[in-house]
């Protein structure tokens, strides 16, 4: 069997973290009993060039970050054993300074506080100088390259521990431009590797994340590189120059820049032979972690000795493939409320940084909301044969490959047709079937979606319903709809007489008109007063079929809208004081995050998904479907009392600014398109505000957004 070298990847040395001294010192004594003995990377370099015969049971150490315990306590072990070991140091942090002694150098720390002390207070006290590199290099230690800053970047959107919690990894230290301990983070990996998602603030506490590009990558990595390089140069005076990658992940982008920037190798830590013919580029390293003792070290360096060995028991680092572009499919011919929240997702989408493809009928209503979109990250492609499917499902796999589409979110059933056929035509991609309806599905709808790879609901009630006819659980989503119509400021109490109540639907039975109108009646029946009843979306011609429940005395305070564009029902909802959503079926209607952005309480019917953004006295009630009595009630008490009127409103307002953004949506989006299943409830009652004082009300004002009089 042929020999191979194995190399042992080791950081920090200290009794802070990482491996103890007493540890370590057990793995080199571990390693010399064994008869082992240490050569240099360069020799491992000349090795892999055929430039030199491997000798036989021959390591290479190497320790990353360039932590201060290396000089303080690993050369001195290494010392005593006639060992040598190889250092890759963070060029950026690296800075003047003399030798330090146990005496005089720094109390070691959690790596976790020294990367913070480098990220943000840029104290690099914690890592060796220049002093000690030329030390290490004078004691026939090597020092090379590990990057300049070892900088991170937030690989998917998943959450973990904000920043300033103990949990949270150092790495969001190196995505953020500073620190506050609410701030987010998520998975990190190389900067050097991964597009990765970034804050931007746009002065705005909170951020939102946005996609870097691939040549923006790309740049970094030269700039990085070859900053790196040339520092080095002047620290070991070497003109070959070795790197090792952070986190041991490259890509075939980060490579390439490394090559042209003058690396003559690089490692990883990935497990296989090193021997003559070794890529120079893939030079594969043991990681060795804190809690291993010397036993295991002879272990593994015997395993790893020979080339058949070290190939049996390989690892190879694979990049999980990143999300850059999204095409949204549909065949609907009108802007709904399901085609509203496609022309969302893919603004939240393009504002993320993706590519993103919508695919629609040439003549559709939807080509004007998505018009303002049109720009370099959204295309509109017009296609006119949804209907002919096998003709549909070979345009859409030409089209993926033509434009490199990695996601497929289709709306409505002729598009995730099209997105199912292209799949079994061999299109490579992954693929999501939308559905906003609280409706039975068709007797197939389930076999179509074990096609896909999930199904994304807009309620949990939504996807209940899909569960109960055979779509399998771990492929259902829950994303709830986001509000991203225009922001009309807060609203601030206000002090009036009236009270109007609006409706938003239609007239069929399941949209529960007639039972707005009953409970209209039994209001007004009551004894209440001042108050005003809108009607939109109910056209005149339809208002006659209910003659009957459509009493002299709601008639006499009731206003019809009729059908009206979009924005005229914003405005309807402006000058209202209370949504009433009487459905006897409902998924989740936008008109309802329309209203909580106007600092409108809901009251409604505990159909479908509406009570999962509304809950009883935090920003509306609910009441049984069919119960007009109970509607009526609390239409009443919301309309005698407007501190609590206020307070409620504001709460659905802070609902959809907080839980139900485009930029939280986006981020949902993201996490499900990458491969999580997100199933969670929303917190609603964290957004319940206190009632303001009985006083607060006495400031009057007309109308709680200042456009002027109606």
């Amino acid at each position: 069997m042929s020999i191979s070298i194995p190399v042992l990847c080791y950081h920090n040395v200290s009794d802070v973290n990482g491996h103890t001294p007493e540890m370590f010192r057990e793995h080199l004594d571990a390693m010399t009993d064994a008869g082992w003995r240490t050569i240099s990377a360069r020799d491992l370099l000349a090795v892999t060039r055929g430039e030199m015969k491997p000798p036989k049971k021959s390591l290479v150490l190497t320790f990353d970050d360039g932590h201060v315990s290396n000089w303080i306590t690993v050369v001195p072990e290494l010392e005593k054993r006639n060992m040598t070991g190889t250092f890759f140091a963070l060029t950026d942090f690296t800075v003047p300074g003399g030798v330090r002694t146990p005496e005089t150098a720094p109390a070691m720390r959690h790596m976790r506080e020294v990367f913070r002390a480098a990220f943000i207070d840029g104290d690099f006290s914690q890592f060796i100088n220049e002093g000690e590199i030329r030390a290490m290099l004078d004691k026939g230690m090597e020092v090379f390259s590990h990057g300049c800053r070892h900088q991170a970047a937030f690989t998917n959107l998943i959450p973990l521990a904000p920043l300033g919690d103990p949990g949270a990894h150092w790495g969001g230290w190196a995505v953020y431009p500073g620190h506050q301990d609410g701030w987010p983070t998520f998975k990190a990996g190389s900067g050097y590797v991964h597009d990765g998602f970034w804050p931007v603030f746009e002065g705005r506490g909170e951020p939102r994340f946005v996609k870097r590009s691939e040549a923006e990558r790309r740049a970094f990595c030269r700039r990085d590189f070859r900053r790196s390089i040339k520092r080095m140069r002047e620290l070991n005076g070497l003109d070959e120059q070795l790197f090792c990658w952070p986190w041991g992940q490259f890509d075939p982008v980060a490579e390439e820049e490394l090559k042209a920037a003058g690396y003559a190798g690089a490692f990883t830590l990935e497990r296989w032979s090193n021997t003559r013919g070794t890529d120079p580029f893939r030079l594969n390293r043991l990681g060795v972690s804190a809690k291993k003792d010397g036993k295991w070290v002879q272990a593994r360096l015997r395993m790893y000795a020979g080339t058949t060995s070290s190939r049996l028991f390989f690892k190879k680092y694979r990049k999980k493939p990143e999300i850059s572009s999204v095409l949204y499919a549909t065949d609907s011919n009108k802007l709904s409320g399901g085609s509203r929240q496609m022309v969302n997702n893919i603004k939240a989408m393009a504002d993320m940084g993706l590519k993103v493809y919508a695919v629609v009928t040439p003549d559709t209503a939807i080509n004007g909301a998505l018009d303002p979109l049109k720009g370099e990250n959204v295309e509109v492609i017009h296609f006119d044969g949804f209907s002919q499917y096998v003709q549909a499902g070979k345009f859409l796999k030409a089209l993926i490959a033509e434009k490199r589409i990695d996601v497929v979110h289709t709306f409505h059933n002729r598009a995730y047709k099209m997105g199912v056929l292209a799949r079994l035509m061999g299109a490579k991609f992954r693929l999501f079937i939308n559905r906003g309806v609280i409706s039975k599905p068709n007797a197939v709808f389930f076999l179509w979606t074990a096609l896909s790879d999930g199904v994304i609901a807009n309620s949990a009630q939504c996807a209940e319903v899909m569960r109960k006819y055979w779509v399998r659980g771990k492929r259902l989503n829950v994303i709830y709809n986001a509000y991203a119509g225009p922001d009309l400021g807060e609203p601030r109490p206000r002090k009036k007489r009236g009270t109007r109540y609006i409706y938003v639907g239609n007239s069929v039975d399941i949209k529960g008109f007639d039972v707005f109108l009953k409970a209209a009646d039994r209001l007004c029946q009551g004894g209440a007063r001042d108050l005003e009843f809108v009607g939109v979306g109910v056209t005149d011609d339809k208002l006659a079929k209910f003659d009957d429940i459509f009493t002299p005395v709601v008639r006499e305070r009731y206003r019809n809208a009729g059908e009206i564009p979009h924005a005229e029902v914003l405005d309807e909802l402006r000058f209202a004081d209370v949504q009433v959503i009487s459905s006897r079926k409902e998924s989740l209607p936008n008109a309802l995050l329309e209203g909580f952005d106007l600092g409108l309480p809901a009251v409604c019917t505990r159909v479908g998904g509406i009570p999962e953004v509304v809950r009883d006295n935090v920003n509306g009630f609910l009441c049984a479907s069919e119960d007009a009595d109970c509607l009526a009630e609390k239409m009443r008490l919301l309309a005698e009392d407007p501190p609590k009127r206020f307070a409620l409103g504001l709460a659905g307002r802070r609902v959809v600014r907080t839980l139900l953004t485009p930029e939280v949506k986006g981020r949902n989006l993201m996490r499900v398109y990458m491969g999580e299943r997100l199933y969670e409830p929303l917190p609603i009652e964290d957004m319940a505000v206190p009632e303001p004082p009985a006083e607060a009300a006495a400031d009057v004002e007309e109308h709680p957004h200042e456009h002027g009089p109606r």
